[in-house]
């Protein structure tokens, strides 16, 4: 993986300042510490920047690279799993080739297609190519958001990036917090595509592409049809061996690499079956990494069934306990990487297990992107027996919550209970994917906030995803929207900028195009099966791991936050929560702030979402939104 960096003034064509150019390129030196490179057009107004992470054709892909005549340059960050494949194609149109790298096939395929080679690319990537004939700068992003890309257009010029921070440094733009963004934020627990809380900077949406160019002006649309039909004519033997095939080739597709591969381990069976293909492709002694946290119950650590797995397979296996004190040390650095807070509390852990990895791996698969497409989560069960308990009025479930249960079951039957009482697909999944609803965002939110706040607004975001693009049953269009959401803009991103963070390169074979479209396609009824989800993608695990590793509970990465929200972090958050700028000051009803927190400490509520997604945006705008800190933060450069 690298990081990429450009601008772009295509007004007046202004010569660019290159010094500032190499700054603000070197600012993401973690994504690409192998080296850098840069191309310059004055002429043109346009300069490229390029911090490389050595991973494939480690002699001769360095970057910015261009064509023959030099007419098209290119930045890249990912990887292009079928760039063979593309290149055979192009060897016989006449096309010559100077590298082995997938970034020259990236050029000559740009050559050859137009933009329509975007939709032939089967990989994770964000890059930007210049084409000085047409005098028009192309940003593209992968489909499914694995790698992130930002930009920022004024009037004058186009800048754009890896990361934010590059592009607050090189345009000087004040760090201010765009309000319509923290409501979406503190309501969907992430900011979705093309927003971010920056105001004035954006971030390409997954499966899209941007143009710009004296003549064209700026054009953003999609180069892939999002839209998935359900498949109903193939039986459960049938599309068990087509995702068996399709998952062996991802696997295969994704150790493609001139440098040491690894896995990021869980106890599961995501992160367990790929191993079990990596084994097969390349034997024993595949480097496998995990972590574990110190204060949660034993039966939730994740080391004891990874150290399982990992024997089973004849995996190297390397681990590491977090403690409160690792966690809170690097909260301050954690969101000046990733850069977007999020209500995403085992993201951290990411950060330690490629931390653990570095100096043994450069790349490391994880098992990423099997719960959104077949049915890992329990609002997909809620979704899935929608009718069977759509008797269950409101009324009842208050009912219900008055059950000595735990706090934390309380809180999904409300979750419940206003999910059933919604009319329509769309205000369904909407109010599934919102943590706060109406009255809790009327209580918690101050006045100018809330102006902010409408239904509407959070349903046209949950729109954007599903108009047109499925048809199926109400829990067959979550999963396409989860995909995009908090799949895309959450999970995906911590993926990226954590393992950035450490120089690692992280990839996800559950998301090869192929795959994921086809496992989109298969039909609710065969992912969803009594109390449990992943029915279907069980039962292809079933012939690469033992039934009762298959079958057990499920685990990943948690980590002890709700405990230390009312210890160590909630000292912290109570320090932001009486600071005169804090957002919770500026944005939010303290008095109401205040209350939960009291009674997430004193166990009357389990409020730990709300509670972590507010320290991780009071952190963040400690960074972003004081011009000192982040002064304090690049002076290395």
């Amino acid at each position: 993986m690298c990081g990429i960096f450009g601008v772009f003034n295509f007004k007046n064509h202004s010569p660019i300042d290159q010094n500032l150019l190499r700054q603000s390129t070197r600012l993401m030196s973690h994504r690409g510490p192998d080296g850098e490179g840069y191309f310059v057009d004055q002429n043109s107004g346009v300069g490229l920047g390029h911090r490389r992470l050595s991973i494939i054709d480690l002699a001769t892909g360095d970057q910015p690279m261009c064509n023959e005549d030099e007419t098209i340059w290119i930045t890249f960050n990912g990887e292009i799993y079928n760039y063979q494949e593309i290149k055979n194609y192009l060897l016989k149109k006449g096309h010559v080739f100077r590298s082995k790298s997938d970034t020259e096939v990236l050029i000559h395929a740009y050559e050859e297609f137009g933009d329509e080679f975007l939709s032939r690319l089967n990989g994770i990537f964000a890059f930007a190519i210049w084409d000085s004939v047409k005098r028009r700068m192309l940003l593209a992003r992968d489909h499914f958001g694995v790698k992130p890309l930002y930009y920022y257009v004024d009037g004058e010029k186009l800048v754009f990036a890896s990361e934010l921070k590059s592009i607050l440094y090189y345009t000087k733009v004040p760090g201010e917090i765009n309000p319509a963004s923290l409501n979406l934020c503190l309501t969907f627990r992430h900011t979705p595509a093309p927003y971010t809380l920056l105001d004035k900077i954006n971030k390409l949406p997954a499966t899209n592409f941007l143009t710009i160019g004296e003549k064209e002006g700026f054009c953003l649309k999609p180069y892939w049809d999002r839209a998935i039909e359900i498949d109903s004519g193939r039986s459960e033997a049938e599309w068990i061996e087509v995702l068996r095939n399709g998952l062996e080739l991802a696997v295969k597709r994704q150790m493609m690499s001139d440098v040491p591969v690894g896995i990021s381990l869980s106890g599961g069976i995501d992160s367990g079956s790929i191993l079990a293909l990596m084994s097969r492709y390349v034997g024993r002694g595949v480097h496998a990494f995990t972590i574990g946290f110190e204060g949660g119950k034993e039966e939730n650590n994740e080391i004891k069934r990874a150290e399982a797995n990992a024997a089973m397979f004849g995996a190297v296996f390397h681990h590491r306990v977090i403690t409160a004190k690792d966690y809170s040390d690097f909260l301050k650095q954690y969101l000046w990487h990733l850069e977007e807070p999020l209500g995403n509390e085992s993201a951290v852990a990411v950060y330690f297990v490629t931390e653990l990895a570095k100096g043994t791996v450069k790349v490391l698969l994880n098992g990423q992107g099997a719960d959104e497409p077949f049915g890992g989560y329990d609002r997909h069960l809620g979704a899935f027996y929608r009718n069977r308990y759509s008797f269950l009025k409101p009324q009842i479930m208050k009912y219900i919550l008055m059950l000595p249960i735990s706090l934390n079951k309380k809180k999904k039957l409300s979750r419940f209970a206003d999910f059933l009482g919604q009319d329509s697909d769309l205000k369904r999944i909407t109010s599934a994917a919102c943590i706060l609803n109406y009255e809790e965002r009327k209580k918690i939110f101050n006045s100018e906030l809330f102006e902010y706040s409408h239904e509407e607004d959070y349903e046209n975001e949950v729109e954007k995803i599903l108009h047109d693009s499925i048809h199926g049953s109400t829990v067959e269009k979550m999963f396409l929207y989860d995909m995009f959401s908090s799949l895309s803009e959450n999970l995906l991103l911590v993926q990226d900028k954590m393992a950035m963070a450490a120089s690692i390169e992280g990839r996800v074979p559950f998301l090869d195009v192929e795959f994921a479209s086809t496992a989109l396609s298969i039909p609710a009824t065969l992912k969803i099966k009594g109390k449990s989800g992943k029915y279907i993608h069980k039962k292809v695990c079933e012939y690469y791991l033992p039934k009762d590793i298959v079958h057990q509970r499920k685990i990943g990465f948690q980590d002890p936050v709700e405990l230390w929200l009312k210890d160590s972090l909630g000292d912290e958050l109570l320090d932001y929560l009486n600071s005169q700028n804090s957002i919770t000051k500026n944005y939010l009803n303290k008095k109401a702030v205040d209350r939960m927190f009291y009674e997430h400490r004193h166990n009357k509520a389990d409020h730990k979402r709300f509670l972590y997604l507010l320290l991780s945006i009071e952190k963040w705008a400690e960074i972003f939104l004081a011009p000192e800190k982040m002064k304090m933060q690049v002076s290395y450069i």
